[in-house]
Formats: structure tokens, sequence, C-alpha cells
């Protein structure tokens, strides 16, 4: 998995955030919130996967820095986790955004604007970025692993994670999702009712949006749900893990192994995070294709302009 699976979703994850740093940050998604704390996430998932799936495809032909290098067990725990929660923090954020934008409720609304985003993004990035501090002075190398090197601290690691990186984001993105639907739902009763002031293509218009949106939504909460109940899993059992002793080869293979690709998993949520926003919206994938072609005849303009210029030097 090293040699293939790793480089293979660095390299389609780290293109993937850049294209959705390069669609969210477009002129007709500025004035979006929503939009604000997505291009947040994609910035903050670029150094969740460098850090995440760079060091085991580096192992590939050289020892692994995170179980060999004490200090780069430190930091680089410490970065990971930091940007980890930042990212799927903004992402919960983003589902109550959408919940304020979908409200019939206009003080609701209100605070669906970029200026308070802007403001959310600050205060989540300073709580996550002093929260993971722990990882600094408790985690070390011990048996070729970067573990905590104290058992209490693993509890205490495990509780954290379990709670602020998987529980509290994963009960904000359903219980929102399932808001957002019956705001619409209501939405889309009263269009009904007031058909008669409103065009029928109008209707059909905006209850389109509100699908996709939804359905985006839904389908990064699938993939999150998939991507973190395994490594939750194997946070609950850690603690009670490190205190039994003597354990045979095999265990210590099999622990090894599923610590491994529970870790992995975490990791694929970022890589497809922009293939889940193309996948699921016609919308970004119409923007995503106007902004190739305008590239492209960019690049062709270019071109043109520097042959002419060479022509002209050429006869002159």
């Amino acid at each position: 998995m090293n040699r293939y699976f790793c480089p293979i979703c660095l390299i389609f994850g780290i293109i993937g955030c850049l294209l959705n740093i390069l669609l969210f940050s477009q002129k007709q998604f500025r004035n979006i919130s929503c939009c604000t704390y997505f291009l947040a996430a994609s910035i903050s998932m670029i150094t969740t996967l460098i850090l995440g799936f760079g060091p085991h495809a580096y192992s590939v032909n050289h020892p692994n820095p995170v179980h060999t290098i004490s200090s780069f067990c430190k930091i680089r725990s410490y970065v990971a986790q930091s940007f980890m929660m930042i990212h799927r923090w903004l992402m919960a954020m983003a589902c109550i955004d959408r919940y304020m934008v979908s409200s019939i409720n206009v003080k609701l609304r209100e605070f669906a604007n970029p200026n308070v985003a802007y403001r959310i993004i600050i205060i989540i990035m300073i709580i996550f970025i002093i929260l993971p501090l722990h990882n600094l002075f408790f985690l070390d190398i011990k048996n070729g692993m970067c573990v905590n090197s104290i058992v209490a601290f693993t509890i205490y690691h495990s509780l954290f994670t379990i709670i602020f990186g998987g529980f509290l984001p994963l009960l904000i993105m359903i219980t929102f999702v399932i808001l957002i639907r019956h705001n619409l739902a209501t939405k889309q009763q009263r269009r009904q009712r007031d058909m008669y002031k409103i065009k029928g293509s109008t209707i059909r218009l905006l209850n389109s949006r509100d699908y996709q949106a939804l359905m985006m939504l839904f389908v990064q909460v699938i993939f999150y749900i998939l991507s973190t109940i395994p490594w939750m899993i194997f946070l609950i059992y850690a603690p009670f893990g490190r205190r039994i002793h003597n354990k045979s080869n095999n265990r210590v293979a099999i622990e090894k192994f599923f610590r491994y690709i529970t870790e992995i998993l975490v990791y694929t949520y970022p890589t497809l995070s922009f293939y889940i926003n193309i996948f699921t919206s016609h919308t970004f994938r119409d923007v995503l294709v106007n902004i190739l072609c305008s590239l492209l005849t960019s690049r062709e303009r270019f071109w043109y302009r520097s042959r002419l210029s060479l022509i002209r030097t050429q006869t002159n």
C-alpha cells in the first residue's frame, strides 16, 4: 500500500484540493459563506494529506521518519491532528451555515455571510492549534512506533480525538443535514403554494439547487462516517491494548496493521472531497469546465501573440 496506494492518494488528493481552492475562490462563490468554509477546509486538507500520506510514501525506500525520529514523530502528529481537526470542524460549520441559509427565520439567515464565516474560521484555527499541543510533550517512539509515552495520556488522547475529531463533528453534520432536509421540504411546500406568483421554471431551478446542496452535504457526511468510524474503534481499543503485557508477536503485528489501515482510511476523506463535490453537483462541474476552457483559451491566445510577435520581429 505504501508503494502504490499512498502516493496515488497523495497526488489525487492534492490535485483535488487545489481544484477545490480554484473553484471556491471564483467570483460567483466568494460571497457564499458555505464556500468560504469549503475553501478554508481545502487549504487545511492539503497539509493533512502531505503529513498523512507523505511519510508512508517516503518509507517505501527509506525508514519511516515517524517511527525513527522522535522530533518528527511529535511535530507531525501535532500538526496533522491540528489541521485534521480544523478541516473537520469547518465541514461541520458548513452544515450549520447551510441550515441557516435554508431557514425561513430572517435573523438566522443573517448569520450566513462571509464576514461571520471568516471570524468562525479564525476561532476554530486558534482552538485547534492550542488543544492538540499535548502531542509535542507526550508522544515518543516506543518499540518502533510513534505512541503516547504515558498510558494516562493514551486515554486522554483517545478521548480527545474521539470526542472532538469524531463524535461531535459527526453529530453536528448528521443533525444539521436532517434539519436542512426539513427546511428544504418546508420551502418547497411554500413554493408550490405560491406557484401562481412564481414561474414554474424558477421553482424547478430553486428546487434543483437545493437538492444539489443537500446531496453534496449528505454524501460528504456518508464518506466522513465510513472513513472515521474504524479509526474511532481503534482509539477506543488503544488504551486497553496498552495495559496488556506479554503480547504475542502475532497480536502486536495485528494491532500495528489495524492501526495502519484505520489511519490510512482517515486520510481518504480529504482525498475524495473534491471528487465528491464534482460527482454530486453539476453546478460545480459546469464551473470547473468553464475555468479549464478559460485557461486553455488564455494559453492559446498567449501562444498566438508570442508567435505573432516573433514573426513581426523576424520580418523587421
